[in-house]
């Protein structure tokens, strides 16, 4: 099995790639049909949700959701036909300018991926959305930082969230479509839920004890990896003096998602400097 299933409430399960940085999917299960929370990346770790789902939800996937547009969260939402897919609008729109073309540069190096089409959703909403079936009320919450389309997904009676890219082992800003300051306002946006649980997109899923700090101790990187840029940049240090300030540093380990989360932290610093540099360069020619 490439995949590691958990349960987190008598109705609610997680799928957890073993292939792909631990990413993680849910399925929601109600006497009426189930509720699928993302994909995994690849058609074989899909096929083990769909045999798993046929097995204890015989009444079929009605929903499939995804909470943002990257590939190893969407990938296995073409083998769900009969599903209604939603998503945020945004995600829709990203799909259709950047997913389409990714997909068909990956399938040149990733033969398993030639049976994987991109599918857009009919079902789209702007700030949020909510769904009920069989008993369980399903939130989905816009939720951006990461990036503009991402959307955390609260089932309402489990007390579960599933925080997609918002909730990582280290929050990831290194791309162009992420914003620092949006990504810290929506996970104080987290507080405000009763959780037992959250699912990260990546990675361990946290329970209720570590829910609380948690969000603040992602809220707390963001703000010590500016304020450490700013600090250097005002003393003159250089890119390798930037990068001897590793992810222990921060209170972390470098253990979880095999490693890379160093890479991550990397990324970020040299993100956040890049953009520095550039802004005070802009402010000196103004």
């Amino acid at each position: 099995m490439s995949i590691i299933r958990t349960r987190v409430a008598d109705d609610t399960w997680v799928f957890t790639s073993r292939l792909y940085v631990e990413v993680n999917a849910g399925l929601v299960v109600t006497p009426d049909g189930g509720i699928l929370i993302d994909t995994l990346p690849f058609p074989s770790e899909t096929r083990e949700i769909i045999e798993f789902a046929d097995r204890i939800c015989p009444q079929g996937i009605k929903y499939v959701i995804n909470t943002i547009s990257h590939a190893e969260h969407t990938y296995g939402s073409c083998f769900f036909p009969d599903a209604e897919l939603i998503a945020h609008e945004l995600c829709m729109q990203m799909q259709k300018e950047y997913g389409i073309q990714a997909l068909r540069e990956a399938r040149q190096h990733t033969p398993e991926l030639r049976s994987v089409e991109i599918r857009l959703p009919k079902l789209v909403f702007s700030e949020g959305m909510v769904i009920r079936l069989g008993g369980k009320t399903v939130h989905l919450l816009h939720s951006p930082g990461p990036s503009p389309d991402c959307c955390a997904v609260h089932v309402r009676e489990d007390k579960v969230l599933f925080a997609s890219d918002l909730m990582m082992p280290v929050p990831i800003i290194a791309t162009p479509f992420a914003d620092i300051e949006v990504y810290k306002r929506s996970l104080l946006n987290l507080h405000d839920y009763n959780l037992e649980c959250i699912v990260q997109g990546h990675g361990d899923i946290l329970l209720r004890g570590e829910v609380a700090s948690s969000i603040d101790a992602n809220v707390q990187y963001l703000n010590d990896i500016q304020k450490l840029v700013d600090d250097l940049m005002d003393e003159g240090a250089t890119k390798h003096e930037l990068l001897q300030h590793d992810i222990e540093q921060f209170n972390r380990s470098r253990i979880p998602l095999g490693g890379l989360v160093q890479q991550f932290h990397n990324n970020n610093l040299l993100h956040l400097w890049d953009k520095a540099r550039a802004q005070r360069k802009q402010m000196r020619v103004a």
